[in-house]
């Protein structure tokens, strides 16, 4: 089957920090069929490339190339709320993502649009190709647009699917039945590779100390700086500990001015967005995901769990009716810097615990059905049941 796969944005080079997850998506799916994907260009991408068997298209909207700011640059959400110039880009980005789309995907057998703009570019694709549509939503979409111009795209495709408990809920409230419940995909052989413990604490300096890990994008959506204020409540009563985190975003400034208010420099690595997350995580004793809006299977999360790392998580979202506390993970409320604190001291004093969190955390993961074998059958059903729609013929 040729699938074409539409992304509003796509990690730009092998070692890119951005959206990691939507390459293993095309990656998963490129190892059995024959995979094409088009997204927005962004730096150091090429307009063209041919990586892990998969053939990628990009295309620009915006002259010169070097103000195009509506991707890549914290999410469309954090752009269009810090920047102008990002707004009035959008009509460019919409008219270029369509023409890049009708140029390649008109012998692909389905499309697979992920988030709702690039499902608003595959629109024409179904009515002068009769191609169709699978969305994947990943949540973005409708936390950011208008629900109106979500609810207009969604009910022109085909199937919708999403790995978001609260994201299907959403999409459901709107009237919308055609809606599957389908995993990310995780990049296995990645996180369950053996590591070199000794060399990345080496290169990072890190000696006895506890590694506590936050991975995320620098914004409000991810509320890093509930990290940051967490992290005195907890050398106040534990020694040794190191606190890493990884990201970039508009909240950088504010979090090396909190940094230094709280004086707490000593403590803290930022080695700024990077690719090699699974060395990072290697080397944990907990990660932290302390989102005010979103957790419930967060593919941070779910790295975290498969490289057997304890995790952290706030209750935001449908977190805790998925999660059991101290099962699971080890939950806590959101935005309380001092709860986190405490929650990361009690979890370090318990080394039982974080054992046991470890160990289950797989478990998490096989009862969700978040393993790749499983996730590649049930989105291979879903394409093959659209192709056979009578229309489609």
């Amino acid at each position: 089957m040729k699938i074409c796969i539409l992304s509003t944005s796509y990690p730009r080079s092998k070692n890119d920090y951005w959206v990691p997850f939507m390459h293993s998506w095309a990656r998963e799916l490129a190892k059995t069929e024959d995979v094409i994907v088009v997204a927005s260009a962004g730096p150091g991408a090429k307009d063209y490339e041919v990586r892990d068997n998969l053939k990628i298209y990009r295309f620009s909207y915006f002259y010169p190339k070097r103000l195009q700011k509506l991707t890549y640059s914290g999410g469309m959400r954090e752009s269009f709320k810090h920047e102008f110039l990002p707004k009035i880009q959008v009509p460019f980005f919409m008219l270029s993502f369509l023409i890049k789309s009708l140029k390649i995907a008109r012998k692909c057998d389905v499309i697979n649009a992920h988030w709702t703009l690039s499902g608003l570019a595959a629109i024409p694709l179904k009515i002068f190709y009769r191609k169709p549509i699978v969305l994947t939503e990943h949540g973005g979409s409708i936390r950011g647009l208008p629900k109106w111009l979500n609810k207009f795209v969604f009910k022109r495709m085909n199937m919708i699917t999403s790995a978001h408990n609260d994201v299907i809920k959403s999409i459901k409230g709107m009237g919308i039945t055609n809606v599957a419940d389908i995993k990310n995909f995780l990049d296995e052989d990645k996180f369950l590779k053996k590591h070199d413990i000794k060399s990345i604490k080496k290169n990072l300096n890190i000696k006895n100390e506890h590694i506590i890990t936050f991975i995320g994008r620098f914004e409000e959506l991810k509320d890093p700086l509930t990290f940051v204020e967490s992290i005195p409540y907890v050398i106040d009563e534990i020694e040794n500990v190191k606190f890493i985190m990884i990201g970039e975003g508009h909240l950088k400034n504010d979090i090396q001015n909190k940094i230094k208010t709280l004086n707490i420099q000593k403590h803290i690595i930022m080695p700024g967005p990077t690719s090699n997350v699974d060395d990072y995580l290697a080397i944990s004793d907990i990660f932290i995901a302390c989102s005010a809006t979103e957790n419930c299977f967060s593919t941070t999360i779910l790295e975290a769990m498969l490289s057997k790392v304890p995790c952290i998580v706030t209750k935001a979202g449908d977190t805790d009716k998925f999660f059991i506390h101290k099962q699971d993970a080890y939950l806590v409320e959101k935005r309380n810097p001092k709860l986190l604190g405490f929650a990361i001291a009690d979890l370090l004093k318990n080394k039982k615990l974080r054992k046991k969190l470890s160990i289950n955390g797989l478990k998490f993961l096989d009862r969700y059905e978040f393993r790749n074998k499983i996730i590649i059958k049930k989105l291979m059903d879903v394409f093959k049941e659209v192709t056979k729609t009578e229309s489609f013929k």
